[in-house]
């Protein structure tokens, strides 16, 4: 004989408003923790705002009647948002946190990701290890951070060479200043993190 599943609407609903809650506030910490990482290490709060793309829409419009594609590729390289800490005796950007199409496309399906994860995860009660029942998400979280790192760009007076993946710019205060910009490094750590987030989506909560 078989069985029907009803799942009730009502429970639906509830695990819907869940998985966005969880995703808004995951998306939200991940600006909150690249900028407080970037403000300690560099100093200074955000005091400056820029919006290249807004800035740039009328070459945008320019470009696009003749050539779409090299418009599209022209709008998409371009920050959507510029947080920068700025000398005002100088008026130089001393370092910024850059935000472009793809970095936010990445941070906002990496969110959804880890929002629904978090949804389907298993309640806990006093007789279950907690440890032992998430420690199937950890690669997800880990693979998830790596994503992050992987297309975040950020400037730091002291390197002078325009929006950089941090890692790079991180090396080079580390003293590495003869690192090469080769953009391997950086595939290998996006691929690194997709594989960890589809490892920890895939396994099964226990």
């Amino acid at each position: 004989m078989e069985k029907t599943v009803v799942i009730a609407p009502k429970n639906t609903a509830r695990s819907s408003r869940a998985w966005l809650l969880y995703s808004g506030l995951i998306f939200i910490a991940f600006f909150v923790l690249g900028l407080l990482t970037i403000t300690l290490l560099n100093k200074g709060w955000v005091n400056h705002i820029l919006n290249p793309v807004g800035a740039s829409f009328s070459m945008f419009q320019l470009i696009w009647p003749e050539q779409p594609l090299a418009a599209l590729e022209f709008l998409l390289t371009q920050s959507f948002i510029v947080l920068a800490h700025k000398d005002p005796r100088s008026a130089l950007n001393l370092w910024t946190l850059e935000y472009d199409a793809i970095t936010l496309a990445v941070y906002f399906i990496v969110a959804l990701l880890l929002g629904r994860l978090l949804t389907r995860a298993p309640s806990h009660d006093a007789n279950r290890n907690f440890s032992i029942s998430t420690r199937g998400y950890l690669p997800a979280i880990l693979g998830a951070g790596l994503l992050i790192v992987s297309v975040t760009y950020m400037t730091a007076i002291e390197h002078c060479s325009g929006a950089t993946w941090v890692g790079f710019v991180a090396l080079y205060g580390l003293g590495f200043d003869g690192f090469d910009l080769f953009p391997i490094y950086q595939w290998l750590l996006f691929s690194l993190g997709v594989g960890l987030l589809i490892f920890g989506l895939r396994k099964p909560a226990s």
